[in-house]
C-alpha cells in the first residue's frame, strides 16, 4: 500500500514563518542588547567627564593666606591666576618667573632657620601692589613677614609679622597690630636702613623712620626691623624702575 508523505503547504508556511519570527525575535534581542551595552558605556563616560570636571586642585593655605592678606578671597569667579604672577628672585638678581608651586615652597622654606637662596615675588595682577616675604632671626628661632609694596612709590601698604617660637606676651607680639602699623605708610629706601628702633635713636644719624619696638622684647623688636631693612634691600634689583 502506498503512503502519501506529501504534506499541505499551508503547513510548511507555517514553519517558514515560524522561524522567521524567531530569527527576528533575536535580532531584536540582540540589537537592544547591543544599544543597553552602548548606552551603559555612554553614561560610563559622561560619569566620569563629571568626576573629572568635580576634581579641582586646592589652594595651598599659603596662597589662601596671601589673598586674606590683600582683602581677597578666592572663587570659582576668582581664581589664583586671577590675582596673582609668580616670580623669585635669586643672589645674583636674576628675576624669573614661576609656578604657584614653586613659589609656596619658597615661600616656606623662608620660615626656617636656614637663609633663603631664592625669594619669591607675589605679583598682584591689575595693580602696581607686590608681597614681598623677608626673613631673620628673633629670641626664640625664626621670624618672618609678608610686606606688600606699592612698587610705584615703595609705600608699604600693609605687612603682617610671624615666628616660631617667640615668648607669648613678650615677642610674639610682634604679630599685634601696634607693633606692624608702625611700618605702614612708609616710603622705603632701598639703600640705607628705613626703620631705627627708639632705643637706637642717640646713635641715628640718618632720617629713619622710628620703631617703638615691642615692650620687654628688645632683641625680638630689634631683628624685626633689622629683617625687614635688609629683606626688603634684597629686592632693590627687581624694585628699581
Amino acid at each position: 500500500m502506498h503512503v502519501n508523505n506529501f504534506r499541505p503547504i499551508e503547513d510548511n508556511n507555517d514553519k517558514l514563518r515560524h522561524m522567521r519570527t524567531k530569527i527576528i525575535m533575536l535580532l531584536l534581542g540582540f540589537l537592544l542588547l547591543n544599544c543597553k551595552d552602548q548606552t551603559s558605556a555612554i553614561k560610563q563616560i559622561d560619569n566620569t567627564s563629571v568626576t573629572q570636571e568635580k576634581v579641582i586642585t586646592p589652594i595651598p593655605s599659603v596662597i589662601n593666606d596671601l589673598g586674606e592678606f590683600i582683602g581677597i578671597a578666592f572663587s570659582d569667579s576668582l581664581t589664583v591666576d586671577d590675582v596673582f604672577n609668580f616670580k623669585k628672585i635669586d643672589l645674583n638678581n636674576v628675576v624669573t618667573s614661576i609656578d604657584m608651586t614653586q613659589s609656596v615652597l619658597l615661600y616656606k622654606k623662608m620660615t626656617k632657620r636656614e637663609k633663603a637662596s631664592s625669594f619669591p615675588i607675589f605679583e598682584v595682577k591689575n595693580t602696581n601692589n607686590v608681597i614681598l616675604p623677608v626673613q631673620g632671626l628673633g629670641f626664640g628661632g625664626p621670624i618672618w613677614a609678608i610686606v606688600l609694596l606699592d612698587t610705584n612709590t615703595l609705600e608699604i601698604k600693609n605687612i603682617a609679622f610671624n615666628h616660631f617660637a617667640e615668648s607669648d606676651g613678650y615677642g610674639a607680639a610682634m604679630t599685634h597690630s601696634t607693633f606692624e602699623d608702625e611700618f605702614i605708610g612708609t616710603v622705603i629706601n632701598l639703600e640705607d636702613d628705613t626703620f631705627m628702633m627708639q632705643k637706637n635713636l642717640d646713635s641715628r644719624i640718618d632720617d629713619g623712620v622710628i620703631i617703638d619696638g615691642i615692650s620687654g622684647a628688645t632683641m625680638t623688636s630689634a631683628a624685626a626691623i633689622q629683617m625687614v631693612n635688609e629683606g626688603l634691600k634684597r629686592y632693590k634689583e627687581y624694585l628699581r624702575p
